[in-house]
């Protein structure tokens, strides 16, 4: 008798128990429950007549047959994806939903722009994914990615849209002598998940470690820590200038460069709704992000 094959949601699983080295970190990656993952790894490994993992208290270790199946998963998803991608890529309606990639900073505005967008294109949906870690376009997390930086990874169709403004905020009621020099005073400061920012470079180069009073990994918390008086922080104009609580006490800094870009994977370059919404937000977004 004929035995069923592996579906895709089986070499998901055990792509994901490679990645994580463990059942409980897969399944949490893949949203599934653990005795589910437990049964369904087990019905594969029964499939393929071989051990593909050696349990330990330190987690899941793939076997030699483990490490073949790992690969072979890798691929066939890898293809299954390109397929995904190149299909959506030939859409010529322009209908249907995008998920857009945003930072945690940009959620207000992307949700404005969204609103904007959707009224003048009511067949096109927009779905919000808030992730500041840069969502993997190579697989079909997202569609559509917005982010800041100086510069984006290779292997990208990348657009820049704008400039973004960052300057030096204060807490609305805090005290600043008009002598006080730009870089004087207690600061907030970005731990290692931040430091690749051109605001991290900035305060590394210009602020002595004594005078950072705290540490944040966001920079909504950033901006909570400034608005509480802790210290100086630096900051996107258009985010601290609309939550308030806050002065600025500088003119925007051309010396902390931060680029706005609209990345898609090559293969969807030719989707309408893509470029329906590329063409939108290059004329909606400048004004929103470059603040004088």
């Amino acid at each position: 008798m004929r035995q069923p094959r592996l579906s895709l949601e089986d070499f998901d699983l055990l792509r994901a128990i490679g990645a994580h080295g463990s059942l409980s970190g897969a399944a949490k990656a893949l949203a599934l429950d653990h005795s589910s993952a437990f049964r369904r790894l087990a019905a594969i490994e029964a499939r393929a007549g071989a051990a593909l993992f050696r349990r330990s208290r330190s987690g899941y270790t793939a076997t030699e047959a483990g490490a073949i199946a790992i690969a072979a998963a890798q691929r066939i998803l890898d293809d299954a994806d390109r397929l995904q991608r190149q299909l959506a890529g030939r859409d010529a309606q322009a209908e249907g939903r995008l998920r857009i990639t945003i930072p945690d900073t940009l959620a207000g505005v992307a949700a404005r722009m969204c609103a904007a967008f959707t009224a003048e294109h009511p067949q096109v949906r927009c779905d919000l994914i808030v992730a500041n870690a840069f969502v993997n376009l190579q697989q079909p997390d997202a569609d559509v990615a917005l982010r800041a930086s100086a510069l984006m990874p290779d292997g990208l169709s990348v657009r820049r849209i704008a400039s973004i403004s960052t300057a030096v905020y204060a807490a609305g009621g805090a005290k600043v002598g008009k002598r006080s020099a730009l870089s004087d005073g207690e600061w907030v400061g970005f731990d290692d998940a931040l430091s690749h920012l051109s605001s991290a470079h900035w305060l590394r180069a210009n602020v002595d470690e004594a005078r950072i009073a705290m540490r944040v990994n966001s920079l909504p918390a950033a901006l909570a820590a400034c608005q509480a008086g802790i210290g100086r922080a630096l900051l996107p104009c258009y985010f601290a200038d609309a939550a308030g609580g806050v002065k600025r006490l500088s003119a925007p800094m051309a010396e902390v460069p931060t680029e706005l870009w609209f990345a898609i994977h090559p293969d969807l370059r030719r989707s309408a709704r893509v470029k329906l919404l590329r063409e939108f937000a290059m004329g909606w977004l400048p004004g929103r992000v470059e603040v004088a």
